[in-house]
This record gives structure tokens, C-alpha cells and sequence, in this order.
């Protein structure tokens, strides 16, 4: 996939994860999920973010090739992890977890652009997935154009935060209509 569809894919799956309550809806989240989905071509040089910086480029190229450990779901969700240890689960409600969500969407639409080394450092087999696409012809927008329309359907669908799941929003609304309707003033 070309730079402007991970984008506007991971830009969409940003905005139905808030819609959802799974990210908490701050602007800074989507400036993150939109980093995320170009992070993982970081390690190619012909990339919208590896043209930008280079010298990381290459070296990533030279180490793990072009969509190796970048690309891999078993990094992502090492990071994950890492994340949730150092910050709390709460931190992957917000920015960060926009960023993992962006780069997640990213390997997920390079699975039938050519494949990706999804379990790597495990294993450094290709995983592609059929139909197989060309990046940048016409079978990319033909898969383009279903994804993003799923995802405008989901993201306009969703009226409600998932089962068990109350949004950080709600909580403080709940707290000011309790603690204002307590308050009494005498005349």
C-alpha cells in the first residue's frame, strides 16, 4: 500500500476506535495514529517517513530488510506490553495506543500487498494473505475503497461504548451531576 492509504486507514481506524470508547477522543491520538500507520515502512527509504529520515532508514533496511521485525505483529504487541508495564492499561487508551492501533492497521493491509514477517524475531517466513495486490495499481484501491467503507459503516454505527466498557468521559459526568445536585444554597 501507498503512504496515503495507510493513512486514510489508519486515520479512519483511529476515529471508529473513538467512536467506540476503545482510544479516549483527544486530537493528539490521531496525530499518533496517523504516525503509527507509517511507522512500520520506517526501514525503506522509497517510504513517505523513511525518505524523511534516511539515516534510520537504512539502517533498518541493512539489519531486517523491508517489512521484517517493522512489520511484525509479535513486536507490536511486545511494545504492547511494555507500555501497558511502564504506563498502566490507561495509557493505551490514548495516544499510544492510537499509535500501536495505527501501526497494527498498517502490517494488517500488507498482508495481501506482498506479505510481511508477521511472527518475526520467532520467524522470518513471509505471511501473505490472498487476493494478492500491487501496490499502487488498481487492485489497491479496489481493496481500499471496501476497507475504508467498512470502516466509515462501523465508525458511524457505533453508538455506544462496548459491553463492560465505561469512557473516561463518563465517570466525570456522572461525578458533577451527583456532586452538583448535593449542593444546596441558603437564602
Amino acid at each position: 500500500m501507498t503512504g496515503r492509504s495507510h493513512l486514510l486507514i489508519g486515520g479512519f481506524a483511529v476515529l471508529c476506535a473513538m467512536r467506540w470508547h476503545v482510544l479516549s477522543p483527544e486530537p493528539f491520538s490521531i496525530c499518533t495514529g496517523l504516525l503509527g500507520s507509517l511507522l512500520p515502512d520506517l526501514d525503506t527509504e522509497r517510504s513517505m517517513l523513511g525518505s524523511r529520515l534516511k539515516f534510520l532508514s537504512r539502517f533498518l533496511a541493512k539489519a531486517f530488510g523491508h517489512r521484517g521485525l517493522t512489520h511484525s505483529g509479535v513486536m507490536l504487541l511486545v511494545a504492547a506490553a511494555i507500555i501497558n508495564g511502564l504506563m498502566g492499561p490507561e495509557s493505551l487508551h490514548g495516544p499510544w495506543g492510537a499509535l500501536l492501533l495505527g501501526a497494527a492497521t498498517h502490517i494488517a493491509v500488507d498482508l495481501p500487498t506482498g506479505g510481511c514477517q508477521l511472527l518475526a524475531p520467532l520467524s522470518r517466513s513471509r505471511l501473505s494473505l490472498w487476493p494478492y495486490v500491487r501496490t499502487g495499481g488498481i487492485g489497491e484501491i479496489m481493496l481500499l475503497v471496501p476497507i475504508l467503507c467498512l470502516l466509515g459503516w462501523a465508525g458511524f454505527s457505533g453508538n455506544g461504548p462496548l459491553p463492560g466498557h465505561v469512557p473516561p468521559s463518563a465517570h466525570h459526568s456522572r461525578l458533577r451531576g451527583h456532586v452538583l445536585k448535593d449542593i444546596s444554597f441558603s437564602s
